[in-house]
């Protein structure tokens, strides 16, 4: 059966230690139950009354330890592939879900980055005049100058043949 000086011991070794504490996966069941007994007893003293407040109040605080060291697992895990350790199932679905995200949002950046490292190189036939192309940027094209070019522009460039791809 749990008492509130076990549900007070998790909550400090979670708040103690900097990893994840194992905790069983029934265990916000088991306070539930716990909660529920509690508040349908009959003669609730103001003691029982405290109880339940400080139990919820614990709680809340496990709950946004274990939340904070949940996700900073998944920061941990996108970058080093290192597994999570002593997740329960709920915990687990988090840590998924977060995991899930920082992938995704690192293969974004990373598509990002093969789009712009994917500039190819031109040499400019012909100088042009200062303009502004498609992307705001204002371009400078003297004959013979090599630079890398937005693929939409270069297009353009290439069918008036103001510049040649080089690479």
């Amino acid at each position: 059966m749990l008492t509130f000086d076990a549900i007070r011991n998790i909550e400090r070794a979670e708040k103690e230690n900097k990893k994840l504490q194992k905790i069983p996966d029934d265990f916000f069941i088991q306070v539930k139950e716990y909660l529920a007994q509690k508040e349908a007893m009959k003669d609730k003293s103001s003691l029982d009354v405290l109880e339940v407040q400080n139990v919820k109040n614990t709680i809340k605080r496990l709950i946004e330890l274990r939340e904070r060291k949940i996700i900073e697992s998944a920061i941990l895990s996108s970058r080093t592939g290192l597994p999570a350790e002593n997740l329960t199932k709920a915990d687990s679905d988090l840590f998924d879900a977060v995991l899930n995200s920082l992938r995704k949002f690192r293969g974004e950046i990373e598509e990002k980055k093969q789009e712009k490292g994917g500039e190819v190189v031109y040499r400019v036939k012909k100088s042009l005049p200062d303009f502004v192309g498609p992307d705001m940027k204002i371009y400078s094209l003297r004959e013979n100058d090599i630079l890398p070019l937005p693929k939409e522009l270069a297009e353009l460039l290439s069918k008036d043949d103001v510049v040649e791809e080089i690479r």
